[in-house]
């Protein structure tokens, strides 16, 4: 979008980001830097660049922030109008922005349909922040350990925590290993020809995996609806890499 408009961008990344990422951000014009061990030191140091240039530049958010909540809110038009009778929907979290959106769209649309927040063991910030609610403990993680890097984030948005709690449908929270996130991007790669990132096998995994959900949880929906996302940071050569480690 900088190349559209003709302004320059600069994109913050932690440590954890991949070369082949950072080798497509540069390849769209960006400058890129890369600060920290995770991405809210890279957040915190972005920020702080803006608060420096005095005006002279836009600080633009990666989830918290209502015009991408919007955008990803039409998410659930396309499901409800393709299949009224959607059962659940299952969703990778890591800030928590597709989360919103999707809340958002289920809101707009005054449909009742539960929602599962997928996490990895070790990126499972939503989880963290979910079970302080009752709990009074801390919303943060103190580091990111799972190989889902993408799911990087150590506190969820706080939106999504409150809209997840009025969501008329009920929102669970499903934490899956980093095997068993592998083993559905495998299985999405076997059976449909689609490559994704772990981020993005958690939500299958809290389907169908070893430590998904109670099959007898979804029996009864006539259809179950998995948000399939997150194809940029991987090659079927890193699958292969990320299931030798495991």
């Amino acid at each position: 979008m900088g190349n559209r408009l003709g302004v320059p961008v600069q994109v913050i990344v932690p440590s954890t980001t991949k070369p082949i990422m950072l080798d497509k951000i540069r390849l769209q014009g960006a400058t890129v830097e890369v600060v920290g061990d995770n991405w809210n030191e890279a957040d915190a140091h972005a920020r702080a660049l803006v608060d420096s240039a005095g005006g002279a530049a836009a600080y633009i958010p990666p989830y918290e922030n209502p015009l991408l909540w919007e955008g990803h809110s039409t998410l659930v038009d396309e499901i409800l109008d393709a299949n009224p009778s959607t059962g659940a929907i299952f969703l990778s979290v890591g800030g928590g922005g597709m989360l919103n959106g999707v809340l958002e769209g289920l809101e707009r649309r005054g449909a009742s349909i539960p929602v599962y927040a997928c996490e990895t063991h070790g990126a499972d910030s939503f989880r963290a922040g979910w079970e302080a609610e009752s709990t009074g403990g801390a919303p943060r993680l103190d580091a990111i350990t799972s190989i889902a890097t993408s799911l990087g984030a150590l506190e969820v948005s706080p939106t999504a925590i409150t809209r997840s709690k009025a969501n008329a449908g009920g929102v669970r929270s499903k934490v899956v290993s980093d095997a068993a996130a592998v083993g559905a991007c495998d299985r999405l790669l076997r059976e449909l020809r689609v490559l994704v990132e772990p981020a993005c096998g958690a939500a299958l995994a809290a389907l169908v995996g070893p430590d998904g959900v109670p099959k007898d949880e979804v029996a009864g929906m006539e259809s179950v609806v998995v948000i399939v996302c997150g194809g940029s940071g991987i090659t079927p050569e890193i699958l292969a890499d990320f299931q030798a480690k495991l």
